[in-house]
């Protein structure tokens, strides 16, 4: 399944990659810009921001202009977090269009249910779209107790349709960059050549720990652990304006703080001290980290990079998990 995200900033487009390749495996995505009038390209599901495509509001104009451009996408459409107006669009034409709303600031599991509503209204239309008129009005055309799609007993349907296989795509009147969903890395402590990016889970991290001889040391590292292990969201702030989210269930962490300063802070306890750690539910940790414009990074990744720095000196040198682009 191919999804075309537009109208979005390089910030949201970069969150979104990271969601989609931890989420729904096997999805992948491109990206498109959008404005005013502009043509989108045919794709499986379409993500669009109304605000982005100069529709931030419902008028009948205006939902011509969208179903216009959007060229009969299935659509998972961004609505402003107080506009009212697209609600008042007639709810079967919204299910003819296979359009879901979704309400800025929204969560991951959010998306995930719209995408996946989207993707199904979309199905459905396409198969219905393969069972000839005569069919699907009893007249003569198709063999009697037979169905018009698999050429089997009647009722059945096959997996995959030729209409679907057979989708013709429009050419983009504007350009797309695309990206493949990448599977997960599996966790894992050392690098042994190529490009995979190295990985350490709160569990490893909590071994390497214990193996040492001084358990009162490595003050932020043992509170981190602590606090992974609870896998609730929480915050770890090092001064008023930085600080780091980490969200344990979702994998992910967020964060406006130089990785120098995260560095030094997991080598000395005296700093360590200094750290504030305040539990956050989830919506609220994603909804700050989006506020603050906190890029998303893979937390093993992350967790790989503090104990390269603090616990293994000999290690090659950590990648900066604030510089690393999301899994792409």
């Amino acid at each position: 399944m191919n999804v075309l995200v537009a109208g979005l900033s390089p910030r949201d487009e970069a969150a979104f990659g990271f969601f989609l390749s931890r989420t729904l495996k096997g999805w992948s995505w491109s990206s498109t810009p959008a404005g005013r009038g502009s043509v989108l390209p045919k794709t499986d599901v379409l993500v669009a921001d109304l605000v982005a495509m100069g529709l931030a509001q419902w008028s009948e104009t205006a939902e011509a202009e969208l179903l216009r451009v959007l060229q009969g996408n299935a659509a998972v459409l961004l609505v402003p977090a107080n506009d009212q107006t697209w609600a008042t669009m007639n709810p079967a034409t919204v299910k003819q269009h296979s359009l879901v709303w979704l309400r800025k600031p929204y969560g991951t599991e959010d998306m995930r249910e719209a995408l996946e509503k989207a993707a199904a209204l979309r199905r459905t239309i396409d198969i219905a779209a393969t069972v000839p008129a005569t069919a699907r009005s009893g007249k003569p055309g198709a063999p009697k107790g037979s169905s018009a799609i698999t050429g089997g007993p009647a009722g059945t349907v096959a997996p995959s349709t030729p209409a679907m296989a057979q989708r013709t795509t429009i050419k983009s009147v504007v350009p797309t960059v695309s990206f493949r969903a990448a599977q997960r890395p599996e966790p894992s402590v050392s690098r042994d050549g190529g490009d995979e990016v190295p990985s350490l889970s709160a569990q490893q991290l909590q071994s390497r720990l214990a193996l040492l001889h001084d358990p009162d040391r490595h003050l932020f590292l043992r509170s981190l652990v602590a606090m992974l292990l609870q896998r609730q969201p929480f915050e770890a702030r090092f001064t008023v304006q930085n600080s780091v989210i980490f969200h344990p269930a979702d994998g992910w962490v967020a964060s406006n703080t130089p990785a120098s300063v995260i560095e030094r802070v997991c080598q000395s306890d005296a700093l360590a001290a200094a750290v504030s750690v305040r539990e956050i539910d989830g919506a609220q940790a994603e909804e700050r980290a989006h506020r603050l414009g906190m890029p998303l990074h893979e937390l093993d990744t992350f967790l790989w990079t503090l104990a390269a720095a603090a616990l293994d000196k000999r290690s090659a040198p950590p990648i900066d998990p604030l510089r690393r682009g999301p899994s792409s």
